[in-house]
């Protein structure tokens, strides 16, 4: 898979996470109804959502706990950025913590505020240089 469609993987999860905030549902009826027409990485994609779905409280416990924000202080979409941006530095060793900090921005610009992701990359800085022995 190229850099690309692991891009559009992230920002599918983005968009599957906003969803679930909104709608309350769960991930896996999200998903059944999720359609992207585009190629992504699917396996990213899949292996990730599993993550999310297994460890959100973790990740949101570690957002709450490194971070001086509180839940309600993002938006929808931040929060499902940060979720993912967190997700990947916990759980996933094979990416870069550089290449988190660069997608989480980019998915930012494109998604959220125009304030957003200076919101984004100050907490993720926080959350990715204070922990990372973690």
């Amino acid at each position: 898979m190229n850099n690309k469609e692991r891009t559009l993987a992230r920002e599918n999860i983005v968009k599957i996470l906003y969803q679930k905030d909104i709608n309350q549902n769960d991930l896996t009826t999200i998903i059944s109804t999720f359609v992207e027409k585009r190629k992504f990485d699917n396996t990213y994609f899949n292996d990730l959502l599993k993550l999310l779905d297994i460890k959100m409280n973790e990740i949101d416990n570690f957002i709450q706990k490194n971070a001086n924000i509180t839940e309600f202080e993002a938006s929808v979409i931040d929060r499902s950025i940060l979720r993912l941006s967190v997700c990947e530095f916990l759980f996933r060793k094979d990416v870069p913590k550089k290449v988190i900090m660069d997608e989480s921005i980019k998915i930012a610009k494109k998604f959220s505020s125009e304030q957003s992701f200076k919101f984004i990359n100050k907490i993720l800085d926080q959350l990715l240089t204070s922990n990372h022995e973690n």
